[in-house]
């Protein structure tokens, strides 16, 4: 039942992670980097990893916010948007 909680959460935090991306557009970015979710997520695994917390819950919430950043097209460090000029 574990893997099953942990499932669902992952779907429930990919579709919420992908409904706040498009109704908003707040972004992390400085001095040429784009602080992607993925990225976020990625720290977060890190930090859960280093506590030994192994809620199955609190793994699918990350690995739900994580995936949905890395399907999206534009998911790279180097923020391109920051070269322009208008």
């Amino acid at each position: 039942m574990e893997f099953a909680l942990y499932s669902i959460f992952l779907v429930l935090s990919y579709s919420f992670t992908r409904y706040v991306t498009e109704q908003t557009n707040f972004h992390l970015r400085g001095k040429g980097l784009w602080l992607h979710h993925w990225i976020l997520a990625l720290v977060a695994m890190t930090v859960l990893m280093s506590m030994g917390i192994e809620d199955p819950w609190v793994w699918g919430i990350v690995t739900g916010v994580a995936l949905e950043g890395l399907s999206r097209k534009n998911w790279r460090l180097k923020d391109d948007a920051s070269k322009t000029t208008h």
